[in-house]
Order: C-alpha cells, then sequence, then structure tokens
C-alpha cells in the first residue's frame, strides 16, 4: 500500500475540522461562498414572477408612447439667423505724393488718394500684407507713413540787379522807351478778275500813322525812336528765381521694414480713396504743424528717442475728447503732444456720408516721436 500524499493528509485533517473549528480566514471564505449561492437561488425563482406590466406605473408615457406606434412625425428645422460678414477694419495710410493715381486691387487701407503698392527696387522678401520695403528705425509702432518730407518755406526769389557792365548813358538809354511805329492808315488789295472790272478790296486803319514801313511797338508818347523798354516803371521789377518744388509729405520718422512689394515704381502703398480719408489727411497735417509749431516755441530739452502715445475720440461735430496717454518721455512732452490735439479743435464736421459709414464718433490713436 503506497504512502498517502501531501495533499491527501490535508484533506482529511480539513475533513475532519468541524466549523467552529477552522481558522477565521476560511470561516469568511465559507461564509462568502454560501451568501452567493443564496442570493443566486433567490434571484432564479423571483424573476419569472416579475411582468413589465407592474412597473408601468412608474412611466406614465408608456400608454401615450404604444398609442403612437405606427405613426410618423414630420420635423421641420427653422433656418439658423443669417449674421452678416464681419466688415474688414478701416485703416489710414499715409500715400506719396509723388506716386502716380492708380486705384488697387483689394485693399482695406484707405487714404486721400487711390495709390497702388510699388517699390523702386525689388525687394528680396515678399511682404504679406503688400507693403512696400523702407528703411527706418525698428522701434516705430505705427508704419502708416513710407516717405518723409519737411516744413521748410518756399525760398523768395532775389530783386534784378543792375547791368554793371554798362556805361550810365547807356543805361539810361537803353531804360528810355521807344516810340511806336504806325505805317500807313490804309491799304488796298486787288484780287482776281471782275465783268466789270477790276476788284479791290480796302483796308482802313484807324490809328494816326507816322509813315513806317512796318508796325513796331512802343509808346505812343514817346519821341525816342531806339530803346529796349515799353514803359519805364517796369524797370525794377524784380524777376523771382525759380523756386524748389516741395512736397506734401509730412516729417516723419519711418519705421524698418525688409519685406516688400513685387511691384516695382515709384514708392507708394496700396490705399483707395475716399471722403474720410481725405478728412483724415487733413487731420493728420493739422495735428502735425501744431505740435512742430508748439515745439518750435518751447525749445527745450527732450529725451532722445522717446515717444508718447495719445488716444483720443473724434465725434461727428468735429469735437476731440482726449481718453488715454501712454507715456514714455516727460511731463511736458505729454503736454505738447495732448495741446497739439486740443488746440486747433474742434475740427470740421462730418458729411452724412461719413456719419453712415462711422457713426457719430471714432476712437484714434497719435504717435508722437522725439529723436
Amino acid at each position: 500500500m503506497a504512502p498517502p500524499s501531501q495533499f491527501d493528509i490535508l484533506t482529511q485533517t480539513a475533513r475532519q475540522k468541524s466549523p467552529t473549528e477552522l481558522e477565521p480566514r476560511e470561516r469568511s471564505i465559507v461564509i462568502g461562498i454560501i451568501c452567493t449561492l443564496l442570493v443566486h437561488l433567490v434571484i432564479i425563482l423571483v424573476a419569472p414572477q416579475v411582468s413589465v406590466d407592474r412597473l408601468s406605473g412608474t412611466h406614465a408615457n408608456l400608454a401615450a408612447i404604444a398609442a403612437r406606434k405606427k405613426k410618423s412625425f414630420d420635423f421641420e428645422l427653422a433656418p439658423l439667423p443669417v449674421v452678416p460678414p464681419k466688415a474688414d477694419p478701416f485703416k489710414f495710410v499715409e500715400t506719396n505724393p509723388d506716386a502716380p493715381a492708380n486705384e488697387p486691387d483689394k485693399t482695406n487701407n484707405f487714404s486721400n488718394r487711390n495709390q497702388q503698392s510699388a517699390q523702386k527696387e525689388a525687394a528680396k522678401e515678399k511682404d504679406p500684407e503688400n507693403r512696400p520695403s523702407i528703411t527706418g528705425r525698428d522701434d516705430i509702432k505705427s508704419d502708416s507713413a513710407i516717405v518723409s518730407g519737411d516744413h521748410s518755406q518756399p525760398q523768395q526769389g532775389a530783386a534784378v540787379t543792375p547791368n554793371t557792365s554798362m556805361t550810365a548813358a547807356e543805361q539810361q538809354k537803353s531804360e528810355q522807351a521807344r516810340a511806336e511805329q504806325i505805317p500807313l492808315n490804309g491799304t488796298e488789295k486787288v484780287d482776281g478778275k471782275s465783268p466789270e472790272g477790276l476788284g479791290s478790296n480796302v483796308s482802313h486803319n484807324t490809328a494816326a500813322s507816322n509813315n513806317a514801313t512796318e508796325l513796331v511797338e512802343g509808346a505812343k508818347d514817346s519821341k525816342f525812336t531806339e530803346g529796349g523798354l515799353t514803359t519805364t516803371h517796369e524797370t525794377n521789377k524784380p524777376v523771382p528765381k525759380p523756386r524748389p518744388r516741395l512736397t506734401s509729405a509730412r516729417s516723419t520718422v519711418l519705421a524698418n521694414r525688409v519685406a516688400g512689394t513685387p511691384n516695382v515704381g515709384v514708392l507708394g502703398r496700396d490705399a483707395r480713396w475716399s471722403e474720410y480719408g481725405d478728412y483724415m489727411a487733413e487731420l493728420v497735417e493739422t495735428i502735425d504743424q501744431s505740435w512742430h509749431g508748439i515745439v518750435d516755441e518751447t525749445r527745450a530739452h527732450y529725451k532722445p528717442n522717446t515717444h508718447v502715445e495719445v488716444t483720443f475720440t473724434l465725434n461727428s461735430k468735429g469735437e476731440v475728447k482726449i481718453t488715454t496717454v501712454e507715456n514714455f518721455a516727460d511731463d511736458v512732452a505729454v503736454g505738447q503732444c495732448t495741446s497739439a490735439i486740443t488746440n486747433p479743435g474742434p475740427y470740421r464736421k462730418w458729411t452724412e456720408q461719413m456719419i453712415s459709414v462711422l457713426g457719430t464718433e471714432q476712437s484714434i490713436t497719435f504717435g508722437f516721436y522725439y529723436y
């Protein structure tokens, strides 16, 4: 007979123990198994006796749903409200007065003249906004200007200086008006043939004749047959020299932009003419001249490479109101910049067309740079 194995020994030992003699861990396992069996047994015995009809009291809409079986329902979706596309923002830019007028194809910029972007030399890199490449400073935030001018006054013409190479007698003789030379007071002209005789055309001159061979203009009351002038009072009339042609571009600091437009020509920028653009160009010029006048009169010392940004509202009556001021200079500069905006006001009133497009007021920001 073979000796019992270790499994048989453990089985016989477990069978010999009563439930009260089991360890707590073994007892909990046995109790869990028994409870699981009882729960499953109860479910098997009770489940067939439960009907869905007994649960109908908890669902008030089951009867209505059953009555509507095999019926179709049509649903009509209301159209979504049409939202108009957002209008492109307006952006005022300054144009080049020397560039030819040319309406651009598509642009959100407006100004006081139609102009298409171009530059003198082809750019190495294309600008996404089709702006021309310009050379300036990197710290300029506003890039509305592409050309710079000055406020210099036109040069006055110099008075005529006498010709010192003539003698006094020759100078006096040249200033004397020569006498008017008038030929005979009438001429006769025979032209063609006539059956009755020769035809003639006689023209009479009402002016008195001095029997001159040809007409020579001069003074009627002069007794001198020689001279160079008709009247003596024109001898001292000044003849101005040719004046330099001034550009209407204002003096401003230009931004630095390497990228440019593929169009080559006179430096320009895409912009469409509008009534508001003409108004803005006038506003910029007025404030710019006011600011330069205040700065020249103050003659104060300013910090170089500083600027002031002033935001103000302009209404349809031409009235301005300062809203915010960002000071990157000093208090003296702030006073000059705000005064340059408020002193020329009120500005010109808006037209009905401008009010229909812009409303009753607009917010504008100006940057004043000290350099």
